[in-house]
């Protein structure tokens, strides 16, 4: 199967006079429709890894192509297309806006790429309908509990037909129940949709292929 994330030899240093290297020569392959679970300790360079395959960061050495893309050939708007349109993105801090309401969060993607369509609406709906939300649609975001809030970031990150998710602690804010909802709608939307995932978690939820990280480095596969 392609593949639709690929590091090759990807080190991350931070700092100028003290420098700290959190990446060392990583090498990994997502695959489409696949699910993957990234683990390890805190500070192993988990997030770093996210922030790099969601180019929200780029490496010091090395390559990642996203979707095909080299991303180091890119410009920041080249990059930021690429982000609106192929991967869509999952925090532990869902970062609604208060100011909309549940429709216009899960829109907001959309609109930033131009689209105003009818149907981008009826997409929302459609996605609202299958995570359980719909008859919340016209709620402020304020009103809803924080596994509805999270369902909301769910249906807002498909809302552009992304080929990938990656999702940073999506359950950390969650009790158990709601954490089990987040990962049974994860393998909903792989089954359903066929985007491959790609989840940071200090969970015991792990689903499909474990990425073990230790000192920067994948430990196992």
């Amino acid at each position: 199967m392609p593949n639709v994330i690929e590091l090759i030899n990807v080190n991350k240093t931070y700092g100028t006079r003290v420098k700290s290297q959190i990446l060392h020569d990583l090498n990994l392959e997502i695959e489409e429709h696949s699910i993957n679970s990234v683990v390890g300790a805190s500070g192993s360079g988990k997030t770093t890894l996210l922030n790099i395959m969601g180019t929200l960061d780029k490496p010091t050495s090395g390559e990642v192509l996203i979707d095909g893309s080299n991303i180091k050939k890119m410009s920041q708007r080249s990059l930021a297309k690429l982000r609106n349109q192929a991967i869509g993105l999952i925090f532990q801090f869902h970062f609604l806006l208060e100011e909309f309401d549940v429709l216009d969060n899960v829109l907001i993607p959309s609109k930033i790429q131009g689209n105003n369509r009818p149907e981008g609406k009826e997409k929302a709906n459609r996605l609202l309908d299958m995570l359980g939300l719909y008859k919340y649609r016209h709620y402020n975001v304020l009103d809803l509990s924080g596994g509805q809030q999270q369902r909301v970031a769910i249906a807002r990150s498909l809302i552009n037909n992304p080929k990938i998710i990656l999702a940073d602690e999506p359950t950390g804010n969650l009790d158990f129940n709601s954490s089990e909802d987040v990962y049974n709608i994860f393998k909903q939307v792989n089954k359903e949709y066929g985007v491959a995932f790609v989840i940071v978690t200090h969970d015991k939820h792990l689903v499909g292929r474990i990425i073990e990280i230790q000192d920067g480095k994948i430990l196992k596969l």
